[in-house]
């Protein structure tokens, strides 16, 4: 379509990165709906892109609650083009002391969410015969990162899931492509620094932090083109040409004490 979509859906829409893609979509025209767990973030949401602005309530880890939201949007608004979900989370832990409700946690919103979302929306896609999907990973999603031993497995797991979905629906019309942001300044990074082990920490400070405005602007830029992976930042790119092409220079380079 040309970087021009009438319809999108953002999922994980009511702040951080899928704010910033919702706010980018509506100002160029875009009929924009917003679905996240919070019903007052949701209204700030709402005035930030609008009065008139769609906005619906959903858990993503709740596959019937997710699929009863995005069926009623579609039913209300037409079947999007474009649907972007951002719903997810990060912990920063060592594994051997993390609590495994927190690696479930981890899997059930970052993985799962995006099964249940793609799942509810995918049959819709099909029927029109066209359509973007972005899913959204993490650097943390293509290269294990020390301290991120869960999120990375729930992270891995959409890359993954994205490709094959990718290849099975490209017959029909509908791209799937995987966002994979670094360190993004989102309310969920500034929680996560909160409990983040020192060296973790240290490692990171190491790294370009961009803002979800930059990470929205560089999706909405490429996806016209429709990439594979969407790695927003240049030093993001070459860790990943690195980690691909050169295994041993990136296993100094990531290890823990390294």
């Amino acid at each position: 379509m040309g970087g021009s979509w009438a319809r999108a859906f953002v999922v994980g829409g009511s702040e951080g990165i899928g704010l910033a893609v919702a706010q980018r979509l509506a100002a160029r025209g875009t009929e924009v709906a917003v679905f996240g767990r919070s019903a007052d973030k949701l209204r700030a949401a709402r005035e930030s892109l609008g009065a008139t602005a769609y906005t619906g309530q959903l858990d993503v880890t709740d596959a019937a609650a997710t699929t009863a939201v995005l069926d009623r949007a579609v039913d209300d608004l037409g079947t999007p083009d474009l649907v972007v979900t951002t719903a997810g989370f990060a912990r920063a832990e060592w594994f051997h002391e993390a609590p495994l409700d927190n690696v479930r946690a981890m899997m059930e919103t970052n993985y799962l969410g995006t099964v249940h979302v793609c799942h509810a929306l995918v049959p819709h896609l099909v029927a029109a015969g066209r359509g973007t999907i972005v899913t959204t990973s993490s650097m943390a999603g293509v290269t294990g990162v020390f301290g991120y031993a869960g999120y990375s497995a729930s992270k891995f797991a959409v890359v993954g899931f994205s490709e094959a979905l990718r290849r099975e629906l490209r017959p029909h019309g509908v791209h799937v492509a995987t966002l994979c942001p670094p360190n993004t300044r989102t309310p969920g990074f500034d929680e996560e620094n909160r409990t983040k082990p020192a060296e973790v920490l240290a490692a990171e400070e190491k790294v370009r932090t961009l803002e979800p405005e930059q990470v929205a602007d560089h999706l909405l830029k490429v996806l016209p083109s429709q990439p594979r992976l969407v790695i927003p930042s240049l030093d993001g790119r070459l860790g990943h040409a690195v980690v691909r092409h050169l295994p041993r220079l990136a296993e100094r380079m990531l290890r823990r004490g390294g």
